[in-house]
């Protein structure tokens, strides 16, 4: 039976803290979630509400003074104000961060929006050859001031850990998908398809493969970490689904949930601006994978992600035009079709001149001889006489 624990989630409005909450009252513990409370969420029973900014050092620590929790998980927030604040006050901080490797991120996705910020940003696209699982003990790269923060607080984490501050548990994520999801790019695929778009660009043919993450799975995940300090303890977890995905097959996933056909037209990056809201890190071209094998460590069943996928298409079209104009401001995509359809016709033109071209017979074949009758290579016989 599990042990009764005091826990504080740090959040508690996003995709996964319904989910994490609701799992850890029906075990029994007594939770507290704090936040900013602008965006309150109903649990299935009562939790202690603390009201503070996390993003600030000072309202944490007035918040947490005389306090002490079993457990604390930050998902949100300033995390390195937020661990600080908590020191001396937690036996196991569980801190969710992010997957800042090498050639990894976009570095404008670290910049703010230009009309805002008032600096132009490099759109330059890499393309990167090494296409392995990223193991958790690759030091992470600070790509701008974000990055920069990312991996301070990461790096902080761990320092506190070997220091004895707390029992410390890092958990990177990827991008998350699922209801409720914040700037969902799956959304950019399911209203091109209720709109009766038959096409879509895919950079790079749609065959890369990407680590991406369940909300349900990122809250299964941080329930396993709860419950077993002892395997999840100075852990880093690289946080995935099992299985990469090519965005290839993620839209053709959610074309199939919604009963639709859909030909994907390759374009190189590059040049496939309109793709690049659901792309996932269209500038820094090749292979995303994480080592998810530390997660052996926790008594953790995801949901497949075809299952996943499925689920969440089918929340969105319950309520498409809520749920969908609740993402746009954040995911940025302008759903410019009279652009796509230029960039498509283009496309088209550019391989019909390239077919026609004179090109050279090819007769390939495997390079291995062909035998031409069962005599081959046998000794001839010859008389004896």
């Amino acid at each position: 039976m599990t042990k009764e624990k005091r826990i504080l989630l740090v959040g508690g409005g996003g995709p996964t803290g319904p989910i994490i909450v609701n799992s850890l009252l029906a075990e029994g513990h007594e939770v507290s979630v704090m936040n900013t409370g602008r965006h309150p969420v109903e649990y299935d029973a009562p939790v202690e509400r603390i009201i503070a900014d996390p993003n600030f050092l000072e309202p944490v620590q007035d918040a947490v003074r005389g306090r002490y929790f079993d457990t604390v998980i930050a998902s949100y927030g300033r995390l390195r104000f937020v661990a600080q604040a908590l020191t001396g006050h937690v036996e196991h901080f569980i801190g969710v961060t992010s997957t800042f490797y090498p050639n990894w991120i976009d570095p404008p996705a670290t910049m703010r929006p230009s009309s805002e910020s008032g600096v132009e940003r490099d759109w330059t696209a890499t393309y990167l050859d090494e296409g392995g699982a990223m193991p958790p003990e690759t030091p992470l790269d600070p790509v701008g001031k974000f990055g920069q923060r990312v991996v301070e607080t990461d790096t902080a984490l761990q320092w506190a850990h070997r220091h004895g501050d707390f029992i410390g548990t890092v958990l990177r994520y990827p991008k998350i998908y699922g209801p409720r999801q914040p700037g969902a790019t799956e959304w950019s695929i399911i209203r091109r398809l209720l709109e009766g778009r038959e096409r879509i660009i895919v950079p790079e043919g749609g065959f890369l493969l990407q680590s991406i993450l369940y909300a349900e799975n990122a809250a299964r995940i941080v329930l396993a970490a709860v419950a077993d300090r002892d395997a999840s303890g100075g852990q880093i977890f690289n946080c995935a689904d099992p299985e990469p995905i090519t965005l290839r097959k993620w839209i053709r996933l959610i074309a199939e949930t919604m009963g639709k056909t859909v030909d994907m037209v390759s374009a190189p990056a590059a040049i496939a601006r309109p793709a690049w809201p659901y792309a996932r890190w269209p500038l820094t071209i090749g292979h995303h994978i994480l080592d998810t094998s530390n997660l052996d460590r926790l008594n953790y069943t995801p949901v497949p992600a075809p299952s996943a996928l499925r689920r969440t298409v089918e929340w969105y079209l319950e309520d498409p035009k809520e749920r969908g104009t609740a993402v746009e401001s954040q995911l940025r995509d302008t759903f410019s079709y009279d652009l796509e359809d230029r960039i498509l016709a283009q496309l088209d033109k550019a391989k019909s001149e390239i077919e026609a071209m004179d090109f050279p017979e090819f007769d390939m074949s495997h390079y291995y001889a062909h035998p031409k009758s069962a005599d081959d290579g046998k000794p001839s016989k010859k008389s004896s006489a």
